[in-house]
Parts: C-alpha cells; sequence; structure tokens
C-alpha cells in the first residue's frame, strides 16, 4: 500500500535557487571564518548539498536555514517552536540527521548516504506532521 501523499504545504517556485545560493555563499567563508580556527566550508560538500536540495520534491518544505559548521561541513536546519530537523552534511556522501521534539520525547539521530533522498523526505515529512510515513 502506498504512503498517502503529503498535500502541498509551501508553494516557493524559487525553493532550489534560493537554497543554493545560500549554500554558494558559504564558497566566501574564509580560514577562521568563525575566529577560533574553523576550517573553509568544503567545496564537495557544497556541491553535495546543492545535488541534494535539487532532488527534493517540489512544494514539499519551506526553506531551511544554512547553517557553516565550524569543521568545515555545513547543515540545513528547520524549527518550529520546541521541533527541531537537521541535516548535516557531514561529507560529500554522508548526512547525520538529528530528530528532535522535546515535548513528545524524540531525540533521534543516525547517518544516511547523501545519495538516499527517500530518507530526508520521510524526516521532512516528520518535522511537518510529527508522524513517520
Amino acid at each position: 500500500m502506498a504512503a498517502p501523499r503529503l498535500t502541498i504545504r509551501h508553494h516557493d517556485p524559487d525553493f532550489v535557487d534560493g537554497v543554493q545560493s545560500a549554500l554558494d555563499s558559504l564558497r566566501a567563508l574564509a580560514q577562521n571564518w568563525d575566529g577560533y580556527g574553523a576550517p573553509a566550508i568544503d567545496p564537495a560538500v557544497i556541491e553535495a548539498a546543492k545535488s541534494f536540495i535539487a532532488k527534493l520534491p517540489e512544494n514539499l518544505v519551506s526553506r531551511p536555514h544554512v547553517v557553516p559548521m565550524s569543521n568545515g561541513t555545513l547543515q540545513l536546519e528547520w524549527h518550529d517552536g520546541p521541533k527541531s530537523l537537521e541535516l548535516e552534511f557531514e561529507s560529500p556522501f554522508l548526512i547525520r540527521y538529528l530528530q528532535l521534539h522535546p515535548d513528545q520525547g524524540v531525540e533521534e539521530g543516525h547517518s544516511f548516504p547523501v545519495t538516499n533522498v527517500e530518507i530526508a523526505v520521510d524526516l521532512i515529512r516528520w518535522f511537518l506532521t510529527g508522524t513517520v510515513q
């Protein structure tokens, strides 16, 4: 039996271009961008994240916050009150996620290949609805 379709929640015709532009802006961060010796963001990680964003279904979710990490990687984040979803691109090949909803006792994390967009879609659906489909 097929999973129920998620209704369109966010119509943003510039979603891919907007997020990819935010990802490209991380290229401007030079060595020590945080004042504590952080390396520049790995260009291969930026490219992997851009490719990943282009593969997400249209109108699935609002734009994430694009966050540089002090280890040279990057993270996509969505927040809604106490509920959060974080996708950290640990390498060009691996995403580590964190699902957090303290009010419901949810704190889960694991890794998956950057090519497995279906896992990310399921995580985003959890963020939007609070349920796994």
